[in-house]
């Protein structure tokens, strides 16, 4: 008989672009339920027809899935929620979970796909709601069945602050790479690339200020060499959307290029010349960088979890300082040592294929999902 598992994510685009072949793999002899909380991002319809047609996958938001439950019980109709699993992404969800019924938090896998923005702020807004969340972790992550984490730091926090027990805890290989489908969608070659990129959310710790800075001081430092490159944000559209004016204004003055997340990534990569990801976010395994090293894409990035498991170990381009003069330095000894990068790519993209593809997520995944 199928089990009746339960996704339960912040975001439809979530479930999409990172856990697609998840889905479709359990799906094949389970019956699942996808909750999400908004659609979030654009991600692939095609995917999501897909995996409803064919694997028989319910979508739904939160809101209408308990509405559906009240209008049949008003309606005198059964009410099945006898599931076997269920398996919770992301923050907002693993909070709401705090109200499931007991008998469900045993059932209950949580994904810790990072420690999230409240962990890496230093705002002291952030360092209370910090100490609420660890309470609720612990709570919750003390009664449920298993946690998965995508990195041993993640890993040695919650066990050096009591919030997992020891035997709970797995360390996935991040969401999974489908390199394969990379492999068809970027031209090898990638002629004349000319993007000096930022992907990612226009929050303080993702870095967005630091890289508007360097691009700042990469002009002044570098103009010989700064005008056969273009700096470009690309971010969620809500993100740019609460963008003021003045900022906007700014950008375009100083010629940085905002472009809004597409369902699929590669349109960008392929004009990309260099990759700056001044962060320091709580990442599980930073998925940008995970494709870009796979592609060959130069990176400047912070060394904190969630990256330097991704690079190598002497990776030479690791951002020695915080400062955007600095990064603007470093920047434009990247930009003209293309050398090391072709050094390092064959290694680097069998590296990632051999330890974060999608069929070794999944069926790690898989394997601990149902071996308890």
């Amino acid at each position: 008989m199928k089990k009746k598992i339960i996704f339960f994510a912040n975001t439809l685009w979530f479930l999409n672009k990172f856990k697609y072949e998840l889905i479709k793999e359990i799906s094949k002899e389970n019956k699942i339920t996808c909750i999400y909380l908004r659609k979030g991002p654009p991600y692939d319809l095609g995917k999501i027809k897909e995996l409803e047609k064919i694997n028989n996958v319910k979508f739904i938001n939160l809101r209408n899935f308990i509405l559906n439950h009240i209008y049949s019980y008003f309606k005198f109709e059964p009410i099945y929620l006898d599931y076997q699993k269920i398996i919770i992404f992301t923050i907002g969800p693993i909070l709401i979970s705090l109200l499931f019924p007991n008998s469900y938090k045993k059932k209950t896998t949580y994904v810790l796909e990072g420690l999230g923005r409240v962990f890496s702020s230093t705002k002291n807004i952030n360092q209370l709601l910090k100490i609420f969340i660890i309470s609720i972790y612990r709570f919750l992550f003390n009664k449920c069945n298993l946690v998965f984490v995508l990195n041993y730091h993640d890993y040695l926090f919650l066990l050096e602050n009591k919030i997992c027990p020891l035997n709970k805890i797995q360390v996935l290989p991040g969401t999974g790479l489908n390199y394969k489908e990379i492999d068809k969608a970027i031209n090898p070659t990638r002629k004349s690339p000319k993007y000096i990129d930022y992907i990612g959310r226009i929050i303080v710790e993702k870095g967005f200020y630091k890289f508007i800075l360097t691009s700042l001081s990469f002009k002044k430092l570098y103009p010989e060499l700064e005008r056969f490159f273009t700096f470009r944000i690309i971010s969620p559209k809500d993100d740019i959307d609460n963008l003021t004016k003045d900022e906007k204004n700014f950008l375009i003055k100083n010629n940085i290029l905002i472009k809004p997340y597409l369902s699929e990534p590669f349109t960008y990569y392929e004009q990309s010349k260099a990759l700056i990801v001044p962060s320091t976010y709580g990442e599980g395994l930073s998925r940008v960088v995970l494709e870009a090293s796979y592609i060959g894409i130069p990176i400047l990035a912070s060394k904190i979890r969630g990256i330097e498991e991704i690079l190598p170990e002497h990776y030479k381009y690791f951002i020695q300082s915080n400062n955007p003069f600095s990064i603007a330095k470093q920047l434009a000894e990247m930009l003209n040592d293309d050398k090391y990068f072709y050094k390092i790519h064959t290694r680097q993209k069998s590296y990632i294929i051999n330890n974060f593809s999608s069929s070794i997520s999944t069926s790690i995944f898989i394997r601990n999902l149902f071996k308890t």
